[in-house]
C-alpha cells in the first residue's frame, strides 16, 4: 500500500496559464451560445414582425369587403326614415320586414369580422401600435355608431325585462373598440375641435338607444310610486339637451312615433300632470 505522502509527492501543480486559458475557451463558448441564441431570437421577431404586417394586410383587404355591409347598413338605416318615417332602431327591433332580417344577417357578419380582429390583437398577432393607427380607429369607430343600436335592439328585444345593456349585454368588442378611440383622442387633445354645423349623420354616444330604454323603465316605476327615478330622468333629459345643442344626436332620432318621441311625450305629460 502507498503511503499517502506519494500522492502528495506525485501532485502535479495546475500551470496557471492553462488555467487562464481554459476559462478563456468556456467564456468564448459561452459567448457563442449567447450569440447564437441572440441571433435566433432576432430572427422570430423578425419573422413574428412579418406575420402580424401580413395578417394586418389580410385585415385589411377584408375590411375592403366588409364595406359592402356598412354600405348596406346605411341603406337600411335611409330607407326606414324615407320610406317608413321610422328610426331604424325601432325598425330593427320590430324585426316586421324582410329588411330588418337582412339587416341583422349584415349585422352578424359585421360582429364576427370584429371580434376577429380584437381576438388578434389580444393574442399580439397584430403590430403593437394596430390599436392606434387612424385606419382601424376610424373604421371601428364608423362600425360602432352604425351597428352598435342594433345591438341595442337586439337586446332589448330578447332580454328580460330587467336586464340593463349597458351592464348586462354590451359586447367586449364595443368597449374594446371605444377604449381605443378614446386613447387616441387624448393625443389629440390639444388641437381645436371645430364646433358642429348641423347634426351627425350617426349619433356619437353609441348607447343612446340603451339610455331610452332604460327611461322608460324609470319612468314606468316612476309612475307606480318609485319617486327615487325622478332624478335619473331628470338627468337622462339635461343629457339628451346636451346632445341635441351640441349637434351630436342623428336627426331620425326625433322622427314621429320612434321610441325617443314616444318617450318623450309620456315624461313631458307626467310633469304636466304632477307640476306644482
Amino acid at each position: 500500500m502507498r503511503h499517502p505522502l506519494c500522492c502528495i509527492r506525485e501532485f502535479q501543480p495546475v500551470n496557471p496559464r492553462n488555467s487562464d486559458a481554459n476559462q478563456a475557451a468556456i467564456a468564448d463558448h459561452g459567448n457563442g451560445s449567447i450569440r447564437e441564441d441572440l441571433g435566433h431570437a432576432l430572427r422570430r421577431a423578425g419573422d413574428t414582425e412579418k406575420e402580424r404586417k401580413t395578417n394586418v394586410h389580410k385585415l385589411a383587404i377584408e375590411l375592403g369587403q366588409k364595406q359592402c355591409n356598412m354600405a348596406e347598413l346605411e341603406w337600411y338605416k335611409e330607407v326606414c326614415e324615407k320610406k317608413h318615417y321610422a328610426a331604424y332602431y325601432d325598425s330593427f327591433k320590430n324585426q316586421n320586414d324582410k329588411k330588418d332580417i337582412e339587416a341583422n344577417e349584415r349585422r352578424l357578419k359585421l360582429a364576427g369580422f370584429w371580434d376577429e380582429i380584437i381576438e388578434m390583437w389580444e393574442k399580439h398577432e397584430l403590430p403593437s401600435d394596430f390599436q392606434s393607427q387612424n385606419k382601424w380607429i376610424n373604421a371601428g369607430n364608423a362600425y360602432r355608431r352604425l351597428v352598435e343600436p342594433l345591438d341595442i335592439a337586439y337586446f332589448y328585444r330578447t332580454a328580460d325585462a330587467n336586464k340593463n345593456y349597458y351592464s348586462d349585454g354590451r359586447h367586449r368588442r364595443h368597449k374594446v373598440l371605444q377604449r381605443w378611440l378614446e386613447d387616441k383622442e387624448k393625443t389629440r387633445s390639444s388641437r381645436v375641435q371645430r364646433p358642429r354645423t348641423k347634426p351627425a349623420s350617426l349619433t356619437e354616444d353609441t348607447c343612446f338607444w340603451a339610455y331610452v330604454e332604460e327611461a322608460w323603465k324609470d319612468l314606468e316605476n316612476l309612475k307606480e310610486g318609485q319617486h327615487q327615478r325622478l332624478q335619473s330622468l331628470e338627468q337622462f333629459e339635461q343629457y339628451v339637451t346636451n346632445m341635441k345643442n351640441a349637434l351630436r344626436i342623428s336627426s331620425d332620432v326625433f322622427l314621429e312615433g320612434s321610441s325617443f318621441m314616444l318617450w318623450s311625450e309620456s315624461w313631458e305629460e307626467y310633469k304636466r300632470d304632477h307640476s306644482p
